[in-house]
């Protein structure tokens, strides 16, 4: 088997088994809020899911479909994200959630009201 018949193989093996990959997270505190920044390339605001459980937020989003391509160097994959984080019990809503330019944004307000379950990611509004 040539390496680039290895390469195919590995690439149809990773298709079916694409891991979760546990995304970086940014977070700032303005004001009035706490503001979670993540990077989710290549999924759309209905693929990603925001949970709410007492003082944790989780964020998921799935694995798009991935179309077969013939890569050099192949070292990440679209969707299949994941992150878990404590925020404590200062925050809370009204908790709003973007995606744009592959970038989830959360903010929860300081002092808000303990929120639980899921959350609305809408797609971050275009400039006019």
């Amino acid at each position: 088997m040539t390496a680039r018949d290895h390469a195919r193989a590995e690439r149809a093996d990773r298709r079916d088994e694409v891991p979760t990959q546990e995304v970086a997270v940014n977070a700032y505190r303005t004001d009035g809020a706490l503001v979670l920044v993540a990077p989710m390339p290549g999924v759309t605001a209905s693929d990603v899911e925001i949970r709410i459980d007492g003082p944790e937020v989780r964020l998921s989003a799935a694995l798009r479909s991935d179309a077969p391509k013939d890569y050099v160097l192949h070292e990440w994959d679209y969707g299949a994200y994941e992150r878990t984080l404590d925020v404590g019990d200062d925050y809370g809503e009204p908790i709003v959630a973007t995606l744009g330019n592959g970038q989830l944004v959360v903010s929860l307000a300081r002092g808000g009201t303990r929120a639980t379950g899921p959350v609305v990611v809408r797609p971050t509004p275009k400039p006019e």
